[in-house]
């Protein structure tokens, strides 16, 4: 197989000079740096990227942890991070989980193994105290709030948004909410979240009132199915996506029943032409904030703004 000494050989040039060549570094005439490529292309010389990056300890690649890849709430998430790691030259990784701990402990090991130089947990099963041991082994980034622990972090203000958006509907007159979430679990951020911000202005979130297991717009459907036979129904529902709400307005259309009013998340295009409100936590822009804070060093703590849309 070729190597880098044969070529500076052929070449007549040192390996040095070839190094040069090879990674595209300045301080190389032109005569010399079209000599040793024509030899490259000859030989059909591939460098060996990964020997390239363990020698200098970056693998230029980070991987992103998440739940699932099929909502809007981490697609939004990607788009913002895909298209730093671009302007940067970084990979990005998906790395899906399904809420599994043991596959997010999989992942803190090739952390460990150096198979990325950071990770991005956008929701998590795992601890905080778990992810704050493995940061000795590379960047570790919550997308939440992680409190006084030496994470770093980017995050947006669900929760005062959350408050905001069921105040308002309780100023409209909604007194019997029902709520959509992906999962009823205390580790889950959004769940918490939700539920703190519940109980902050309605009291208590009742099982009746709970629709639980929704990703996609089709258990926004199922919702919608759940919520128009409760007895006594609901005056409106807070979902956890636009497309969810989606799913729970047409239910009701479809059956010719008047769908209550909806509060989505994340100002798809869903929402529009439902015309429902939606909170849009500007996960683009908390994709590019992760992403910063996944090349870099520091512990520190990014709010991203939310805002709420009425509709």
């Amino acid at each position: 197989m070729t190597n880098i000494h044969d070529i500076a050989r052929l070449s007549g040039y040192s390996v040095s000079t070839v190094s040069r060549v090879i990674n595209h570094q300045k301080y190389v005439a032109d005569e010399k740096r079209a000599k040793v490529e024509a030899i490259m292309r000859q030989l059909d010389y591939v460098p060996n990227r990964v020997a390239r990056n363990l020698s200098n300890g970056q693998t230029k690649t980070v991987g992103v942890v998440m739940p699932y890849a099929n909502h809007p709430y981490f697609a939004r998430i990607i788009d913002g991070l895909v298209s730093a790691a671009f302007e940067a030259g970084y990979k990005i990784t998906l790395l899906p989980t399904n809420y599994d701990l043991t596959i997010e402990r999989r992942y803190l090991d090739q952390l460990r193994s150096k198979a990325y130089d950071a990770l991005i947990f956008t929701s998590r099963s795992s601890s905080l105290e778990t992810l704050e041991r493995y940061r000795k082994y590379g960047q570790i980034v919550c997308c939440e709030d992680p409190g006084e622990r030496p994470l770093a972090a980017a995050y947006t203000d669900r929760e005062a948004s959350y408050i905001s958006a069921l105040k308002w509907a309780q100023a409209q007159g909604y007194q019997k909410m029902g709520v959509v979430l992906s999962r009823n679990n205390v580790i889950s951020a959004s769940t918490r979240v939700t539920r703190s911000a519940y109980q902050q202005v309605y009291g208590k979130l009742t099982s009746q009132h709970l629709f639980v297991g929704a990703v996609t717009y089709e258990d926004g459907y199922r919702a919608g199915e759940y919520f128009a036979n409760l007895t006594p129904g609901v005056d409106a529902v807070f979902t956890n996506g636009d497309d969810i709400g989606a799913g729970v307005q047409t239910y009701f259309t479809d059956h010719q029943l008047t769908p209550p009013p909806i509060i989505g998340q994340e100002n798809l295009l869903s929402s529009r032409l439902c015309q429902f409100s939606t909170i849009d936590h500007h996960l683009e822009a908390l994709g590019r904030a992760a992403f910063k804070l996944a090349t870099g060093q520091t512990t520190t703590h990014e709010l991203i703004k939310s805002e709420f849309i009425r509709r």
